[in-house]
């Protein structure tokens, strides 16, 4: 009887971590919890980066207009900051909510999703996770700023949430980054993917999720996920101007 016993045991720790896997716990940040985005900074690998100081420049801009420069002052910071981790919290015509020792609280706050934690984890060097919900307010700074082409904003427009993170390739050649669409339905994150195929017309260049095949994984997350490689050079030159 022992040996059942022990592999249903084995069986229900590995069934266990599976779960956790698939669906890791969320994130709750000391937070404004009326933040209609939250970005997540590690200074550590920020330090290290050559894209950080203009990608942490150009986060500024999902703050209020006469708030910004306060904004970037506090991120221009960060080289030197002792703290594993910095939270910021955005709400609309407010000054960002910037947030030091990113406290975790177990209850009020701002959550972030267990698996926008996972997509950090999954570029290389992850120094920024940007998180919005709802994703519009993101959309639209993007759109301004073109940060993002119209066939990503028209696949994301449907979109309940967005996340992006960002990191850097080892010898720092490129930025690397992916940005997840949260759809309310499986089904709507697939028509997504096939009608942002159809206009790229490339597989490889819009990353992991749009790959052949993976309409199906697509269809069960109910999320979009696209990667973006980008030369560190391009970013530089680029970024400052939009």
């Amino acid at each position: 009887m022992r040996r059942p016993l022990l592999l249903f045991v084995l069986l229900t720790i590995a069934c266990g971590l599976a779960w956790i896997w698939i669906k890791p716990s969320d994130l709750c940040l000391k937070l404004e919890s009326r933040s209609r985005e939250v970005a997540l900074v590690l200074p550590a690998e920020a330090a290290d980066r050559k894209t950080s100081g203009a990608v942490l420049h150009a986060l500024a801009e999902l703050n209020a207009t006469e708030h910004r420069a306060t904004l970037r002052d506090q991120l221009s910071r960060l080289a030197v900051s002792s703290s594993n981790r910095v939270a910021i919290g955005f709400i609309p015509g407010k000054p960002a909510d910037f947030s030091p020792d990113a406290a975790e609280v177990s209850t009020g706050g701002k959550p972030i999703p267990g698996l926008a934690r996972v997509q950090l984890s999954g570029v290389p060097h992850g120094y920024l996770l940007v998180h919005a919900n709802p994703a519009t307010g993101l959309l639209e700074t993007a759109a301004r700023r073109r940060w993002l082409g119209r066939a990503l904003l028209e696949a994301g427009a449907k979109a309940e949430t967005a996340t992006i993170a960002v990191g850097e390739s080892d010898d720092g050649a490129f930025l690397v980054a992916t940005i997840a669409f949260a759809y309310r339905t499986g089904e709507e994150a697939e028509a997504a993917l096939q009608r942002l195929t159809e206009k790229q017309g490339d597989y490889e260049a819009l990353g992991f999720a749009a790959r052949p095949g993976t309409d199906r994984i697509t269809r069960q997350t109910k999320l979009l996920v696209i990667r973006f490689d980008i030369e560190t050079d391009l970013v530089l030159q680029a970024l400052p101007h939009r």
